[in-house]
């Protein structure tokens, strides 16, 4: 594979995304108070989490700081130290994974509030925010029609075309969305009521949903196939039915690419660097050609240096497949250090 032309989306601008209290992540500021460390220019830095901030995030309660949420507040909130501070946090997640191969940034603010307004809101600032410091085109993620296209619309025109995340048979409508801003689309496998079940499902998904956008005249190799990762912990099977629909995908659906949230696969297990990257390198051998993933933690070229050869691998491979049903060789083998 030409792995310069692996399509990265990087995953990490997500107002889902949590760092621990009292963490690794956080530290305490000299005048009291906590916020989230960071590096930036060298330099050591802190995002300072508010006095009230609880209020505006309730999780901070339960231990959880919203550190994308925090950021984009503290760069519209706060006083003039911590609006820079936020700022900079922003531009630091940003250029961690541009600096690190991302092909398109995924936005997603559904999560900073639950009012549809203000999601739409936040969603235009940063989408300005970003465009107006860097070239990456970026992908717009949001569970709501009408705030992915305040995104799309407030994206650049001079780069290459944003991306919208995503396409399914549980929305067809933003099929539309796509052709209006000429985007890049992902499109997943999910059904009308749900998840697919195994590879047949997601293929049988993906005929209805292709012939629809093929019907729009948008072109193929702007759609970008998401089978849908689903967690080998809740199903040993998980992994191959992901890899047995992407294969089936890339035989049926001719001109399209292939991508999905790879780390998904390894959520309630351990070494889980070790499963995503082993998985990644399956992935690609079945057809894949792009992940949303955060390439400053899994590179691509990460992925291209997996040793097949080594026990790590096998031992992860047999899990992922499910061949080591409920992962019992591969606990173990952590268990015994062998892992490493």
């Amino acid at each position: 594979m030409d792995w310069s032309k692996f399509v990265v989306v990087g995953e990490n601008l997500h107002c889902t995304r949590i760092v621990k209290r009292g963490g690794i992540k956080t530290t305490e500021l000299p005048g009291g108070g906590e916020g989230v460390a960071f590096q930036r220019d060298g330099e050591s830095r802190a995002l300072p989490v508010p006095a009230n901030w609880e209020e505006v995030s309730p999780a901070f309660g339960d231990g959880k700081i919203k550190h994308i949420a925090l950021a984009l507040y503290q760069s519209l909130h706060g006083a003039p130290d911590e609006q820079a501070a936020g700022a900079d946090y922003l531009c630091y997640l940003a250029e961690r994974q541009i600096d690190n191969g991302a092909t398109f940034l995924d936005v997603n603010v559904d999560e900073y509030s639950t009012e549809s307004s203000v999601q739409g809101e936040m969603m235009g600032y940063m989408v300005g925010f970003l465009s107006e410091r860097y070239d990456t085109p970026l992908s717009i993620d949001s569970s709501k029609p009408e705030t992915l296209e305040i995104g799309l619309a407030a994206c650049r025109t001079d780069i290459a075309s944003p991306m919208i995340n995503s396409i399914s048979l549980e929305r067809p409508d933003v099929i539309d969305l796509a052709k209006q801003y000429n985007a890049d689309a992902i499109v997943n496998a999910a059904g009308r009521e749900g998840m697919p079940a195994d590879a047949d499902e997601r293929t049988a998904n993906f005929r209805e949903l292709i012939a629809a956008i093929d019907a729009t005249g948008m072109a193929r190799d702007k759609l970008h196939l998401d089978p849908l990762v689903l967690p080998i912990s809740t199903d040993p099977m998980n992994g191959m039915h992901f890899l047995n629909a992407t294969s089936q995908a890339r035989s049926e659906f001719e001109g399209v690419h292939l991508n999905g949230g790879l780390s998904n696969v390894s959520f309630g297990m351990p070494s889980r660097k070790l499963l995503n990257v082993t998985f990644a390198y399956l992935c690609v051998e079945a057809g894949t050609d792009g992940g949303i993933i955060d390439p400053a933690v899994m590179p691509a070229t990460a992925i291209a240096s997996v040793d097949t050869d080594s026990e790590p691998f096998r031992f992860a491979k047999a899990v992922l497949v499910g061949e080591d049903m409920f992962g019992m060789e591969y606990i173990t083998a952590f268990r015994d250090g062998k892992l490493s």
